[in-house]
This record gives structure tokens, C-alpha cells and sequence, in this order.
């Protein structure tokens, strides 16, 4: 898992610069501009003689972030047609953002939760960090077996577990009433964290590709129901739809990101979308005053 997140880093990151040569950009290193009055001590010669350009460093503790990456392990996450898991895409995914978050010198921890906590590394920028993260998601639940879903009395045990304001990022199906994920990410961001939600599905609980008549199972509680697909797939489309609008809507009336992913895509889109939409806010804001 650590060396899938780290290919995938690597090749993120070379997709950010023409040149690997280049080095990571002025702007991507979180330099600035040298103003009248700064303090000399801080400005960046080796990069003045390079560039030919007066720039400051900033200080770590005004630059640097501290994450927590937060997994949904409850049974729904264990389904999958494209020969993995909800769960697996989410594991990689939270290693590849705490490879890339590590990177950069961010503080960085995880926790995995079902029906209430189950793995907790804290968030901190240490040698070792990484592989204290990997061990934590093999030792994630591995099956749906006796995994349920209670998303608002595992939000409540987290919010404690996060020491320090910033980013907390959520893998999840999302898969529970919609009430309750509301009442619990506004919970989440009114503590002060800025919150970002990556909705993990299956192209075929967003397709619903079914033809044939067919017997449904709920992979946590293992109810079964008898249904002719074709007839029920508009019905289906409609709720699930609206389901996830809702929680979008309210989640982006919060300020916090909302992105829907599908496990066909590729591992490295959901670090590229979140980076994009940030940089597009950045200059928003520049030219705004």
C-alpha cells in the first residue's frame, strides 16, 4: 500500500512541473515575495541567485497544515464490481493523501471508523509517520462481516480525537440517513475544522446496470428483498440521486468541499480535484482584494 501511494504521488507530482528538473514551483513551496520591512534574515538567497528574485520563506507553523484523514470502514464500503472494494479504493486513496499531505512537510494522522473508532494514529510530521498510517489500514476491518453503519456516534468519538484545528478528510459511501451525516459534519465543522468529503461508490450503485430479476442483500444487516431491476430502476436513480444532492447542498452551504468519486477512476483525480479547486479559490480571493 505504501509503495501504490507513493507511485501515485510521484507521478501526480510530476504531472505539476514540465520538468522534474524544475523542482517544485515558488508558489507551491509557500514562498512570497519580499515587502519593504520584512526581516532579512528570512529572505531565500540561494533562490535569489537563481531567479534573480527577492523571496521570503515563510514560517513552518504558518504554513504548514495538520490533517487527519478519516476512513469509513462500516459493511457498505466492502462492496465492489470493478474487482475491488469501496474499502480498498479508500485505503489507498487515504495512503496516497497522506503520502502527498508527509511530502510537504504537513503533520498527518488517521483514523478508520465502522460503527465507532476503530485505528487512531495522531496527526504528526515524524520520521516513521507513514509507516505507523499503512500498518494502521492493514489492520482495518478486512470484510463487511458484522460491520454496521452509525456514522453520527462514530463522528461524535472523533471530534475529541482531533487535537488540533485543520483539514479533516472524509472517505465515505455516505450511505446513511442523510439527516444524520448533516447533523454530524456541521457538528465536525462548527469545532473549527475545515472539512473536505470525498464520496466513495460503485459505477453500479450509480448506474444500476441490473437487468435480470434478481435477489438484493443488505450487506450489513443481511435483509434480502426480490425485485425486477428494470422496474425499479428509475425509482432507485431518483433517491439515490437526491440523497446525495441533499448532502452536497448543505455540505457546500457549510463551505466544506464535496466531491463524488467513482472507483473506476484513477487514484490520482480526487488529489488532483481537491488541488485545483483550492488553487482556483487562491486566485479568486487574490483578485478579489
Amino acid at each position: 500500500m505504501e509503495l501504490r501511494a507513493r507511485i501515485i504521488v510521484d507521478g501526480f507530482m510530476q504531472g505539476l512541473h514540465r520538468s522534474p528538473s524544475h523542482g517544485t514551483s515558488v508558489e507551491f513551496a509557500e514562498y512570497r515575495e519580499y515587502l519593504p520591512g520584512d526581516d532579512l534574515r528570512f529572505l531565500d538567497w540561494k533562490l535569489y541567485a537563481r531567479s534573480d528574485r527577492y523571496c521570503i520563506k515563510k514560517f513552518h507553523a504558518d504554513t504548514n497544515l495538520s490533517a487527519h484523514v478519516l476512513v469509513d470502514l462500516s459493511g457498505s464500503m466492502f462492496y465492489g464490481t470493478v474487482g475491488y472494494t469501496k474499502a480498498d479504493y479508500a485505503k489507498t486513496l487515504a495512503a496516497t493523501f497522506c503520502q502527498f499531505l508527509l511530502s510537504q512537510s504537513d503533520s498527518v494522522g488517521l483514523i478508520t471508523f465502522t460503527d465507532e473508532v476503530k485505528e487512531v494514529v495522531p496527526s504528526l510530521r515524524k520520521r516513521g509517520q507513514m509507516h505507523s498510517i499503512v500498518v494502521a489500514l492493514e489492520k482495518s476491518p478486512s470484510s463487511a462481516k458484522e460491520n454496521t453503519t452509525d456514522i453520527r456516534k462514530s463522528l461524535r468519538e472523533i471530534v475529541p480525537l482531533l487535537k488540533r484545528k485543520g483539514v479533516a478528510i472524509l472517505f465515505s459511501d455516505l450511505l446513511a440517513p442523510a439527516e444524520d451525516i448533516k447533523s454530524q459534519i456541521s457538528y465536525l465543522r462548527s469545532c473549527g475544522h475545515d472539512i473536505v468529503i470525498f464520496n466513495i461508490l460503485d459505477p453500479a450503485e450509480i448506474d444500476f446496470p441490473f437487468e435480470n430479476l434478481s435477489r438484493f442483500e443488505d450487506i450489513e444487516t443481511g435483509n434480502r428483498i426480490y425485485l425486477d431491476p428494470r422496474t425499479a430502476k428509475a425509482t432507485y436513480q431518483k433517491r439515490f440521486k437526491a440523497h446525495f444532492e441533499d448532502i452536497e447542498k448543505f455540505a457546500k452551504s457549510l463551505g466544506i468541499d464535496f466531491y463524488q468519486i467513482s472507483t473506476a477512476d484513477p487514484f490520482d483525480l480526487p488529489l488532483r480535484s481537491l488541488l485545483s479547486e483550492r488553487m482556483r479559490l487562491r486566485i479568486v480571493r487574490r483578485r478579489n482584494g
